[in-house]
């Protein structure tokens, strides 16, 4: 899909800036055109599977409760250009240069936090 289209049928959908920072990865914004069109997450529906990537790389994985995966330290001023949550492996949540492009969680997914707890009294690896 050329730029002119994407600017088409993403102009309304988001401000200006945000439209700009996304088009700088033309390949996401094309990928994301039918996401806008999915509903926002029940606030009742309860994910078996997140994943949370940072510049398409998996930072954590959570699975049926527990925290599965995290990737090792990365600098604690490391910016990503791009953040997304996958939920039972559905885009639930992009932003660009921290301009939020998708939003269909109604909550932070609660996670167990004893899990959370010994992720920080090791390195990080699979679980």
């Amino acid at each position: 899909m050329t730029e002119p289209m994407l600017v088409q049928a993403l102009g309304d959908k988001l401000p200006a800036e945000t439209l700009a920072a996304l088009l700088e990865h033309p390949e996401i914004a094309a990928e994301l055109l039918p996401v806008f069109d999915q509903p926002r997450l029940a606030e009742d529906y309860v994910p078996r599977e997140i994943s949370v990537l940072f510049d398409d790389v998996t930072v954590v994985e959570w699975q049926d409760g527990q925290m599965t995966y995290q990737c090792p330290p990365v600098a604690a001023d490391y910016q990503p250009e791009l953040v997304e949550w996958l939920v039972d492996g559905e885009t639930a949540y992009l932003s660009v240069q921290g301009r939020e492009v998708i939003n269909r969680l109604p909550a932070v997914p609660q996670l167990n936090l004893e899990t959370l707890k010994a992720l920080e009294e090791r390195p990080c690896k699979p679980l």
